[in-house]
């Protein structure tokens, strides 16, 4: 799958980010970005129990990869010089490799 995203994103002069596995993106409120508790993987809809937000899981972990995502994909490119473009895979794991010391 990882293979034919960077080949996908390579075609079309895209960006791939790629973002941490361990990532809290099922347990944490999209909303007001609360940590909640460990979630049993049948657990299928949740309520936050900071805000009282009700969650689908899978609606909510999408909201949550799209938004690390994109601060991992504008943290690389605002730390670049004009000219150049951000690399056309970032990994979380990588982000220290990738953005230079100020």
């Amino acid at each position: 799958m990882l293979r034919q995203l960077r080949y996908k994103c390579a075609w079309y002069g895209r960006t791939l980010v790629v973002v941490d596995r361990f990532s809290p993106s099922t347990r944490r409120c999209s909303a007001c970005h609360a940590k909640g508790a460990k979630l049993d993987v049948s657990v299928r809809e949740w309520c936050c129990a900071e805000c009282g937000a009700v969650h689908d899981r899978d609606t909510n972990a999408a909201v949550n990869l799209r938004a690390e995502g994109m601060r991992l994909y504008w943290t690389v490119a605002a730390s670049l010089p004009p000219p150049h473009r951000p690399p056309s895979v970032i990994r979380a794991s990588e982000l220290i490799a990738l953005v230079p010391a100020a």
